[in-house]
């Protein structure tokens, strides 16, 4: 059975939500390139496991095939992941993943 992964995101009250892009573009030059190409990286490891068909990407989020493709992922760049939690930390927002089988 395939299972849908949803992303919910939960803004503090009274915060201006930001998307990760546009925090990106507010960062210095220097941080935007290093990001871009960790970016690169990781939508390369994301094609990588939807090529391999264990993914797909979609509007509501991500369908993984079965429990087991989604118990193995796929890799995240370090470097991303960095970024990724720093837009946690400095924005407050509540990141979480809702999973159920379709």
């Amino acid at each position: 059975m395939s299972v849908l992964q949803k992303f919910i995101y939960i803004w503090p009250e009274g915060a201006t939500p930001i998307s990760f892009p546009n925090w990106i573009l507010a960062l210095t030059q220097s941080e935007q390139d290093e990001f871009r190409l960790a970016d690169i990286r990781q939508k390369e490891f994301r094609k990588q496991v939807v090529d391999q068909g264990n993914l797909q990407v979609t509007d509501d989020g991500y369908i993984w095939k079965d429990k087991d493709a989604l118990t193995t992922n796929k890799p995240t760049d370090p470097t991303w992941q960095i970024y990724w939690q720093r837009w946690i930390d400095e924005t407050g927002v509540q990141f979480t993943i809702e999973q159920m089988e379709i």
